[in-house]
């Protein structure tokens, strides 16, 4: 299994598949490369696909900090050294694309010709003056200190309620089946990492970041989102650059795996529009 080691001592678990322009999947929070593995199986053909574990994710390493998603694009930064990447299509899936915001926050789009946003926010937290965060502008400070709690007190019980939030078939399932189900919604993933990063991703604000977007970007939309079209419609206004909105239909906030064949088709088509 290949691992890069980060400056801190962090082992990171990474695939490279294929061939050709270089395209880095970025996982969600709680996920693993395992999101994108459909996606990476087809475009691997024509590109040189590349994604890996966020520390405390997956095959990753624990290390005994860097639980923000700062650290997380500085992590970013190094494999693209590391791997001596250029003229890269970043693919950030929720809490993979706030990676790519804190990365351009940092960087600028230095290496990067592309990126593809998936469902997130630059603020997920709403207030008074941005309802374009999570939940479609419903969650708000009460919410998270409610949250936070919870993730305190048990994170399973905490990712029962993330995911009967962001899935209609989950929600769909009757209380009763809470203990059974819960505990494995962690996964192999680090409790510790998830609640750092959940707060993390709550209280930071990349707004201004967006400004700094001077590439051509595509922002995948469901029509059961955990962000609302405003979110995009932000993201595009706001961008230095092209940004065009993609809605998916039938779709949840895990679009690769509800419409992994448009995903597929979406960002290839984006890459060679932008050639």
């Amino acid at each position: 299994m290949p691992y890069y080691v980060t400056i801190d001592n962090t082992k990171l678990y990474y695939e490279v598949r294929g061939e050709g322009k270089p395209l880095i999947f970025i996982h969600g929070w709680s996920c693993s490369t395992e999101s994108f593995a459909t996606i990476v199986e087809d475009l691997r053909n024509k590109y040189q696909c590349i994604s890996y574990d966020h520390r405390g994710h997956g095959a990753s390493s624990m290390p005994q900090g860097g639980f923000t998603i700062t650290q997380l694009a500085k992590d970013l930064r190094e494999l693209i050294e590391y791997l001596n990447l250029n003229d890269i299509v970043l693919v950030g899936h929720s809490m993979g694309a706030a990676t790519i915001f804190s990365y351009i926050s940092q960087f600028d789009c230095d290496r990067i010709s592309k990126i593809v946003l998936l469902d997130m926010s630059p603020k997920l937290l709403n207030d008074e003056n941005w309802n374009a965060g999570l939940l479609s502008g419903q969650y708000k400070m009460n919410d998270y200190m409610e949250d936070m709690e919870i993730i305190g007190q048990s994170l399973s019980e905490f990712m029962w309620k993330f995911w009967r939030m962001a899935l209609p078939e989950f929600e769909a399932l009757p209380e009763t089946l809470k203990d059974l189900v819960a505990p494995g919604l962690v996964g192999v993933n680090n409790p510790h990492a998830l609640a750092c990063l959940w707060h993390s991703m709550l209280h930071l604000d990349y707004r201004d970041s967006i400004k700094k977007i001077t590439v051509p970007a595509l922002y995948f939309l469901p029509d059961h989102p955990l962000y609302s079209r405003e979110t995009a419609e932000f993201i595009k206004n706001n961008s230095s650059s092209t940004v065009d909105i993609v809605a998916f239909e039938n779709c949840t906030h895990m679009i690769m795996d509800d419409q992994s064949q448009k995903t597929i088709d979406e960002i290839d088509h984006f890459i060679k529009a932008y050639l």
